[in-house]
C-alpha cells in the first residue's frame, strides 16, 4: 500500500469513528409514540423543588432500564440545567410508572423527556 493510499484509508476510518462518538453523544431522544410522561412541579423546601409524574407506555413491549432527562429552561429559552433520572422498575406495557426526580427551584420551567430506553418482550 503506498503512502498516499495509506493516509487515506487512515483519514476515512478517523471520519467514521467520528461519526459513530458523535451519534452515541446525540441529545436525548423522544418517544412520544410509546413513553408519555406526565408530570408537575412540586416545591420541597425553600428554593428545592421536584419533578413528580407518571409515564405512561403504549408500546406492546415492556420499557426497561428508562432513564429521564428533565431540564431547566432559562429566560432565553437555552437549557440551564439538566436532571438525569432513572424510573424504578420496568414501565409494562399499557402500564405507568411513576417517578419523582429532585431538583432546583420550583418556578423555573422545565422540560421532561425520555433518553434512553431498552424494549424488552416480557417483565425481568
Amino acid at each position: 500500500m503506498t503512502n498516499p493510499t495509506r493516509a487515506l484509508a487512515l483519514a476515512i476510518g478517523f471520519v467514521l469513528t467520528l461519526a459513530v462518538v458523535a451519534a452515541a453523544q446525540s441529545p436525548a431522544i423522544s418517544y412520544p409514540d410509546s413513553l408519555r410522561a406526565d408530570w408537575t412541579v412540586e416545591p420541597t423546601r425553600p428554593g428545592r423543588a421536584r419533578v413528580v409524574g407518571y409515564l405512561y407506555n403504549s408500546n406492546v413491549n415492556d420499557a426497561a432500564n428508562v432513564w429521564l432527562r428533565v431540564e431547566r429552561i432559562g429566560a432565553d429559552g437555552s437549557v440551564a440545567d439538566t436532571y438525569r433520572w432513572r424510573v424504578v422498575g420496568d414501565v409494562l406495557s399499557g402500564g405507568r410508572s411513576l417517578f419523582d426526580v429532585p431538583v432546583g427551584e420550583a418556578a423555573a420551567t422545565y422540560r421532561v423527556m425520555v433518553e434512553t430506553v431498552s424494549w424488552v418482550k416480557e417483565c425481568r
